[in-house]
C-alpha cells in the first residue's frame, strides 16, 4: 500500500498560484529552475513558508508564504523590475475573490480548499546579488483545509 502523503503548505500554494489568471504550473515552484530559458519569457514564482499557524482541532492551516517573483530579459544585463513587480501584484489581484478555491493536489493523498487568501503589507523589491534578475517579494496568507480525495 502506498504511503499517505499529506497536503503541504508549499503544494497548496503552488496549486493555488497556478490556477490564477496568467499563471501555469510551469511558472511556480519551491525552487527557481536552474535553466532560465524555461521561464525567462514568463517569469517564475518561487514559494517558501515564512511563518503562520495551524488550528490543530480541525487542521485549519494559515501559513504565511514568502512568494518571490523572478524576472529577467535574456541578452541584457538590465533587470526587468516592472515585470517582476507585475508577477507579484498579479498574485495580490488573485486574492480579490470571496468564494473558496478547490484545489486538486496530484502529488498528495488529499486535496485542499483555500478559504481565504490575502497579501500582508505591500509587494516589495527583494535586494541581494541577483545579477541581471529582478526579484519582487510578497507575504501571502492562505487559510486552507485538507479535503479527502473522492474515490471512484
Amino acid at each position: 500500500m502506498a504511503p499517505f502523503i499529506y497536503a503541504s503548505d508549499e503544494a497548496v500554494t503552488c496549486a493555488w498560484l497556478a490556477q490564477l489568471d496568467g499563471f501555469t504550473t510551469g511558472m511556480v515552484g519551491e525552487v527557481l529552475p536552474r535553466d532560465a530559458s524555461t521561464w525567462a519569457a514568463t517569469g517564475f514564482l518561487a514559494v517558501a513558508v515564512a511563518g503562520g499557524s495551524t488550528v490543530p482541532e480541525y487542521r485549519l492551516e494559515a501559513p504565511v508564504m514568502d512568494v518571490r517573483g523572478w524576472a529577467m530579459t535574456p541578452g541584457t544585463p538590465d533587470p526587468p523590475w516592472n515585470k517582476a513587480r507585475n508577477l507579484v501584484t498579479s498574485v495580490q489581484a488573485g486574492t480579490y475573490r470571496l468564494t473558496p478555491w478547490f484545489l486538486e493536489l496530484p502529488g498528495c493523498s488529499e486535496n485542499a480548499v483555500v478559504k481565504t487568501a490575502y497579501v500582508l503589507g505591500k509587494p516589495r523589491r527583494a535586494y541581494g546579488d541577483f545579477g541581471d534578475y529582478a526579484v519582487y517579494a510578497a507575504d501571502l496568507v492562505l487559510n486552507w483545509v485538507p479535503v479527502a480525495k473522492s474515490t471512484p
